[in-house]
């Protein structure tokens, strides 16, 4: 038996009782998973179970000359199953939480019957289409991570990141200087992200039991920035409309942590402590994660970090916040105020005072000229008014 140590994301390789290896793996919703098999050209007969269950998904009868999928018919799977008929090897597409299980592998020649065991979990992934594509949505500056859940790198394992055909491992051009790759994880880090970088990226990860195949669908838009008056809302957007997909959202100002959200620990923090910063002018959204400062100062300038980390991907972005003093203190706009109230008040007066004195005049110069005809009072100047 071969002694083996293997840890892909939470992968293990253990010595069964009698002789049955046992592989634990665990995968993201979506993916495209490979299980080896140890089937040779002198191998009489393989079959694929699932414990617990009788039925055979896949199986190779070399004497009857047998290549077939059965597990293709069921629900369960449905036409997902691919069966290499020389390795042996099972594929699973587009992998569901319902694929879930152990899956046996039974081997028979001539002299021996072997056995394998491959613990199969499945993590579900909030960001996949109905192809397994994972959706990525960044912004132009921001730091992506793109997670091959694989810790640590054995000397033999092999992993290849794509973007569409080019392959991102080796030296590239200048168009992705922008790139590296973890010494540990060989995850993809690409900081100051770019709007000429969205497109397919594709990771394989090929071990001496598995291959894994994952793909990313990246859209990154322009910069993020946020500008308002004094006074005014500020809302500073996570670029998603659900966050149940993200397992930690996390917002700073400089060095200081303001607002927290993790699902672990089913936290929802909001630290808003320093009350000449903010003194409860500070929410979060409860389904975006957006950060919302009400009744904005101008001390609320500055930038803004925001990390969201998934089990696919990382993102952490920058955004800077100006709040533009509106040129007035609240006590001078305050008294303008009253100022042109006043001026109101007293032009009031002055018109109503005015318009008695007009309502009386027809009358007084009746009067004076011994009539009472109104007419005559059109004779009557400004000074008469006045």
């Amino acid at each position: 038996m071969r002694n083996l140590s293997l840890l892909f994301g939470l992968v293990l390789l253990v010595h069964g009782v009698f002789g049955v290896d046992e592989v634990s793996v665990s995968v993201m919703v979506g993916d495209s998973l490979t299980l080896n098999s140890d089937f040779t050209e002198n191998g009489d007969e393989l079959q694929w179970k699932i414990e617990g269950e009788s039925n055979i998904i896949a199986q190779i009868d070399r004497e009857a000359n047998k290549i077939s999928v059965p597990g293709n018919n069921e629900e369960r799977f449905r036409d997902r199953l691919k069966l290499d008929e020389k390795t042996g090897s099972l594929t699973i597409t587009n992998i569901r939480t319902t694929d879930s299980g152990v899956y046996e592998l039974k081997i028979k020649d001539s002299m021996n019957e072997n056995k394998n065991r491959f613990s199969v979990t499945v993590r579900d992934v909030f960001f996949v289409d109905a192809d397994g594509v994972k959706s990525v949505s960044a912004s132009e500056g921001d730091t992506v991570t793109l997670h091959t859940g694989v810790t640590p790198i054995l000397r033999d394992d092999q992993i290849l990141w794509k973007f569409g055909d080019q392959v991102l491992n080796s030296p590239v051009d200048a168009r992705w200087e922008n790139i590296d790759l973890n010494d540990q994880t060989r995850d993809l880090n690409i900081k100051n992200i770019r709007i000429n970088q969205s497109g397919v990226y594709k990771v394989e990860i090929n071990t001496s039991r598995m291959i894994l195949r994952r793909i990313f669908y990246m859209t990154v838009d322009g910069v993020k920035s946020v500008s308002v008056k004094e006074g005014d809302t500020v809302i500073i957007h996570t670029g998603v409309t659900e966050i149940q997909g993200y397992d930690m959202i996390l917002w700073k100002i400089e060095d200081s942590l303001i607002a927290e959200i993790n699902k672990e620990t089913k936290r929802f923090l909001i630290i808003d402590k320093d009350n000449e910063k903010f003194n409860g002018r500070l929410q979060m959204h409860h389904q975006s994660g957006s950060l919302i400062i009400s009744d904005s100062e101008t001390k609320d300038s500055g930038v803004y970090h925001l990390n969201m980390s998934s089990s696919s991907h990382t993102l952490e972005r920058t955004i800077s916040v100006t709040v533009s003093d509106s040129g007035l203190s609240p006590g001078a706009v305050a008294g303008i105020v009253v100022a042109v109230l006043l001026v109101l008040a007293v032009a009031g007066v002055i018109y109503l005072r005015w318009k008695i004195s007009k309502l009386k005049r027809p009358k007084d110069v009746a009067e004076n000229n011994g009539t009472n005809d109104p007419l005559k009072d059109e004779t009557a100047n400004s000074d008469d008014i006045l």
